[in-house]
């Protein structure tokens, strides 16, 4: 890959920020997040603003993250496999992080730097058939479908509903416990899946 300065790649970053995982299997580690800009998909129930960022090369990330102290970093988005990540993730495994991807699973990685693969589907136009996880956001009365994907692990995650109707706008932190309940009791009934909740809605924190 050359020299790193020289590098042409640009990528449309949203936010880079440090916390810890708020859902899933890896759940409570503390992670770099890199969040990508933009999505194929306009879910009425999505959490995240992800419409604005900024282009930003190889460089400029590393950057961003050189002071944080965890080695290990979630590509996250909007849909972070709408862009071709395959220099950042290899000069990043180089550097000694692990990467780990959420995505709707409608586009595969295009390289294998990915220590962990999490798919959120959200329609069946699944193009991932084996992650380490699935997780499927359920509202009540809903029934979650992992579209035939093969992982290690299933999760339901009770759907939240937005503070505000702008597809694609920051919902703030917002909690419902009736859809956790519902999700509580769907999980008892169907053994195949567990729970995950947001613990980063449940305290309060980014």
């Amino acid at each position: 890959m050359g020299n790193i300065n020289q590098s042409s790649n640009l990528y449309k970053i949203n936010d880079i920020f440090y916390s810890i995982q708020a859902e899933g299997f890896l759940s409570g580690t503390s992670a770099i997040f890199i969040r990508f800009s933009n999505c194929n998909l306009r879910c009425d129930f999505c959490d995240t603003e992800f419409l604005s960022g900024i282009d930003m090369n190889i460089s400029e990330i590393l950057n961003n993250i050189e002071n944080f102290q965890s080695k290990f970093i979630i590509f996250t988005g909007g849909e972070p496999l709408l862009q071709d990540t395959t220099e950042l993730a290899k000069i990043l495994s180089d550097k000694g992080y692990k990467l780990a991807v959420e995505t709707n699973g409608m586009f595969k990685p295009q390289h294998d730097y990915f220590d962990w693969i999490t798919v959120s589907p959200k329609n069946d136009k699944i193009k991932i058939d084996e992650c380490n996880e699935v997780k499927c956001v359920i509202g009540i009365d809903e029934i979650p479908d992992s579209h035939g994907i093969k992982a290690n692990h299933y999760y339901i995650s009770p759907k939240n509903p937005t503070h505000n109707e702008d597809i694609g706008t920051e919902s703030a932190n917002f909690f419902d416990t009736n859809v956790a309940k519902y999700c509580y009791e769907y999980v008892k009934k169907h053994t195949k899946w567990k729970l995950t909740l947001q613990t980063n809605k449940i305290i309060g924190t980014l």
